[in-house]
């Protein structure tokens, strides 16, 4: 299910990028970035969905990636949720998610107070495996003078 989140902790979990572990701690998922990303529970932060979900807080610099197994010719739809962890991160957002040969550019308004709406990716597999990816266009900063790096969370990937 991913990373130990320690009982009373209401800061998230950073996981590292590949670079610096070559087991990534989020089960089918690779941290494909130079910057870390971090891993929020349901407890401290609004999830879109389920217990747990990723912000993608080092903008272009935090991405996620999987690598699925497709049929070449075969459209498929990914869908997901985008969001804010209702942590003070306000401002606009923008995910990209890319899929095959495709790319999609998310907007999300946050306000930083929680909330989400879903996107769907639209794309026909070229090979056996299809690497899907996403990464935060911009970098955002929490709106309470932490000088804490947020962004927006991808949660709920079919």
């Amino acid at each position: 299910e991913g990373p130990y989140v320690f009982p009373n902790t209401s800061w998230g979990v950073l996981i590292p990028p590949n670079i610096e572990d070559d087991h990534s701690p989020l089960p089918g998922w690779m941290i494909e970035s130079l910057k870390a990303v971090k891993y929020i529970d349901s407890e401290h932060f609004a999830v879109p969905e389920g217990k747990r979900a990723v912000e993608l807080v080092a903008g272009k610099e935090s991405a996620i990636a999987q690598v699925v197994k497709t049929t070449p010719g075969k459209v498929y739809d990914l869908t997901f949720a985008v969001g804010d962890a209702n942590n003070s991160c306000e401002g606009s957002m923008m995910v990209e998610a890319f899929a095959g040969k495709v790319t999609l550019q998310v907007p999300y308004e946050s306000k930083g107070k929680g909330g989400s709406k879903r996107a769907k990716l639209r794309f026909t597999a070229v090979s056996a495996r299809t690497r899907v990816r996403f990464l935060s266009t911009f970098y955002t900063m929490k709106s309470d003078n932490s000088g804490s790096l947020c962004g927006p969370v991808i949660d709920d990937v079919k």
